[in-house]
């Protein structure tokens, strides 16, 4: 079975919608996808930079589908470096250790390097929970607040007690993969436009095997799809279990 580091929940709105919800699971057990961590509506609820109060409504979206479906959803908790640290504090205490939250996500707010980020890091390392970083190589366009990996490998640097999820393999490419050589502490996941053949075996290679996670993107991609770029790899069986489930069951505290 398959557990899925990177989704969004599809539906706009300030509810996430049960029949969307319902859907989505119902195609994510058929492509054998077991749990799915829910990052919340961001595009819909926000936009790249969040308000305290949209923060807040992305989070109870993301609390809603955990309670709506625990044995599927896992969730993250929505942060946004900008916003006053004692409300992303909060924040944190109410989606993390009452609501059982198991990590935290960056989007395109701030860029990694920004020192605003120290004191969430440093609640994530007490609280012994991972980061899902996006992060992305673009030769136009690339957002003001958007990392690339070389960024997310500073941040991975100032916190190697934190392990972080950096996303989008695909956007993040070759180079993105050799910016996080010497970050023991990153795992890359898989998502990310179109699949590239050779890209995940590559990562694989340079990695290993225990950096590497499954990750969709959904509903901005296709469940099969993904899927099908990490088994059309050449991987060993070992390998390409823990891509699909071994390496989230780790960071995120499953039982084996």
């Amino acid at each position: 079975m398959i557990i899925d580091i990177h989704t969004h929940l599809a539906a706009p709105g300030l509810q996430p919608d049960a029949d969307e919800m319902l859907r989505m699971r119902a195609l994510a057990r058929h492509a054998g996808i077991e749990k799915a961590v829910a990052l919340g509506n961001l595009i819909a609820v926000g936009g790249p930079h969040p308000t305290p109060e949209q923060i807040h409504m992305v989070n109870e979206n993301t609390l809603r589908a955990m309670h709506a479906q625990p044995d599927f959803f896992i969730g993250f908790c929505y942060m946004n470096a900008a916003n006053p640290e004692d409300f992303s504090l909060a924040e944190i205490e109410r989606c993390v250790v009452r609501g059982g939250m198991r990590g935290l996500k960056f989007w395109v707010a701030v860029l990694a390097t920004d020192k605003r980020h120290d004191a969430l890091l440093a609640r994530a390392q007490d609280l012994g929970i991972p980061i899902l970083y996006h992060a992305w190589y673009k030769a136009f366009d690339q957002g003001s607040g958007e990392s690339t990996p070389a960024q997310v490998a500073d941040l991975a640097r100032r916190f190697p007690k934190v392990q972080i999820v950096m996303a989008h393999l695909t956007g993040d490419g070759e180079r993105g993969v050799q910016d996080i050589l010497d970050t023991p502490n990153v795992l890359i996941d898989t998502s990310g436009g179109q699949p590239e053949s050779g890209l995940v075996e590559y990562a694989v290679r340079r990695l290993g095997a225990e950096r590497v996670i499954f990750g969709s993107d959904w509903p901005i991609r296709d469940f099969g799809v993904q899927i099908g770029r990490v088994k059309g790899g050449k991987l060993s069986s070992r390998d390409a279990e823990l891509v699909f489930r071994g390496n989230a069951a780790r960071i995120l505290g499953l039982k084996p």
